[in-house]
């Protein structure tokens, strides 16, 4: 039986709370330094930033978050002044910033060793554990930076629901927190909290291969949430299995979607993340999005592929543009008359993995413009740079937008294209992406690692008769409009509801003592110290 999908709701409703306290690792607003020298912000990208502030239209929200950079320390050592929280800078009356700080050192650990070394390249299924599970870095770093880290995230929301009376609900974000959820529970018992993974959940096996104290303290860290939110039934199941293996004395219902240990119930759901269709078709619209799109229409040829990435092993870029060079290899007649637009944007540069496939990817490109291009033609184009709206104004144009990550948690570049796409163009899409889930019909589907299959199927997009294009897209486009941003968040909204409602004796106190939770966090020197002298200080 399937993990319980929620079912499209038309109308969004309210929370049945007074406030909202959100926690994630990057916040909603950077803050930076200007030539002035003056402290500036910009808003943070991407569509989880829209859906969240707009709810803070209708109640009272705190977004509690690390700071990242400089700017974000500055803006912190200043709130510090004024009760630890910075005003929204749009004005609003009802959205509040807390940001917090660790060591440099510590941020390192959880950010760069733990979060994206280890958690993120084993959610998507590229871990090589023979490398690096005996290692003694790992447990330090777990220890002394992921565990410190999600310490101080907690011990800011544990303030913040301590601010003032009146029902809270918690909502974290991803990854970076899976320990956070616990730590508030034992303070707050009753507390309705709530977690979305906005990346693949893997197969219990992928876990055992961390040492057991780290996937314990993972798998106790999450039922301390109320509802757990994964992007596919899928993920929500692998959830299931690993808290049916893992957790001693659970109590799993596939059918329900549950697990129930220690007194406490965690509902685990699958909300498939989506985008914000007007948002989009704004920004597409709007004055920079035009200036973009009259900078890009030079380098269109009469059909022009396209592919929007961060460059990172997951995305599977290199394998993409060898497809292509097959294409152009078995297809010469499409020479100069084909053209690759890649939408490259830098990603997590400090980690030698990122690095090297950089290179990786700079050398393809240049093999096949040796290879194929002429003196007026050029195969690839490759545009680098974090340019949401040069992203977005290019997808208006594309024939054949491929998508072929060896596995993505959802990939929005698949649902942003249909979207804003004038030409109805073509979807290439792995089956491993999570989009894949609601895209199939509108797709042409692929497996990620066969480069031949794919560049059958980018000649297959290129060549396919117009009533055929005009089906699938259409398709793609109404699917996105009924199952936008909206729809997602008024899914989970729909649910913390229902928890809401429930009695407060129904939401089982929490048992007291755990033998995983951290206890001591490493201060500068290397002398242990009671965590709470450790956490949202910002210690230097």
């Amino acid at each position: 039986m399937s993990i319980p999908l929620k079912r499209q709701t038309l109308a969004s409703p309210q929370l049945h709370a007074a406030r909202l306290i959100v926690a994630t690792n990057r916040g909603p607003v950077e803050y930076y330094l200007g030539q002035d020298n003056e402290l500036k912000h910009r808003r943070g990208a991407g569509g989880v930033v829209t859906a969240l502030l707009e709810i803070a239209t209708r109640l009272e929200v705190t977004w509690v978050a690390m700071a990242m950079t400089e700017g974000d320390r500055l803006a912190l050592h200043e709130a510090r002044q004024h009760g630890g929280r910075l005003p929204s800078p749009w004005g609003s009356q009802k959205l509040h910033l807390r940001y917090v700080a660790v060591p440099k050192g510590v941020y390192a650990q959880y950010y760069e060793q733990i979060s994206n070394r280890i958690l993120w390249f084993l959610q998507h299924y590229l871990y090589h554990p023979g490398a690096d599970s005996p290692a003694r870095w790992l447990q330090e770093a777990w220890t002394n930076g992921y565990a410190v880290a999600n310490q101080t995230i907690a011990e800011a929301v544990n303030r913040e629901i301590e601010r003032e009376a009146g029902a809270a609900v918690v909502m974290l974000h991803d990854y970076h927190l899976y320990l956070a959820p616990r730590l508030i529970r034992q303070r707050h018992p009753q507390v309705v909290m709530q977690q979305f993974i906005h990346i693949p959940w893997p197969d219990v096996r992928c876990w055992q291969f961390l040492p057991s104290q780290i996937v314990q303290g993972i798998y106790r860290g999450l039922v301390g949430n109320d509802l757990l939110g994964f992007q596919t039934e899928r993920d929500a199941r692998n959830f299931l299995e690993g808290a049916r293996t893992l957790l001693e004395e659970a109590e799993v219902d596939f059918a329900e979607g549950t697990v129930a240990w220690r007194g406490r119930l965690t509902r685990a759901r699958a909300y498939p993340i989506s985008v914000s269709v007007e948002g989009e078709r704004r920004l597409v619209h709007s004055a920079a999005g035009r200036r973009a799109a009259e900078q890009l229409r030079p380098l269109l040829r009469e059909q022009t592929i396209m592919r929007v990435d961060r460059i990172e092993p997951t995305k599977n870029i290199v394998r993409g543009f060898q497809a292509y060079a097959q294409v152009l290899a078995e297809h010469p007649e499409l020479s100069g008359k084909v053209v690759f637009l890649a939408f490259l944007v830098p990603s997590r540069q400090a980690l030698p993995e990122y690095q090297r496939y950089a290179k990786e990817v700079r050398k393809i490109i240049e093999a096949i413009n040796a290879t194929y291009g002429t003196d007026e033609w050029r195969p690839i184009h490759a545009l680098w740079g974090n340019d949401r709206t040069r992203a977005l104004a290019a997808l208006q144009f594309y024939d054949v937008l491929l998508v072929n990550p060896i596995i993505d948690g959802m990939n929005l570049v698949a649902k942003e294209g249909p979207v804003v796409n004038q030409r109805n163009g073509v979807l290439v899409l792995s089956r491993t992406a999570g989009a894949f889930q609601q895209l199939a019909n509108a797709a042409i589907a692929i497996s990620p690692t066969d480069v031949a299959e794919t560049a059958q199927a980018l000649y297959t997009a290129l060549t396919l008769p117009p009533a055929d294009r005009r089906t699938k897209a259409v398709l793609g486009r109404q699917m996105m409009e009924r199952q936008d941003l909206t729809a997602w968040l008024t899914h989970q909204i729909h649910d913390l509801n229902a928890v809401l409602d429930e009695p407060a004796f129904a939401r089982a106190r929490i048992e007291e003592r755990d033998p995983l939770a951290p206890t001591a966090c490493a201060l500068p020197g290397g002398n242990p110290a009671p965590l709470p002298s450790c956490v949202a200080e910002g210690l230097e």
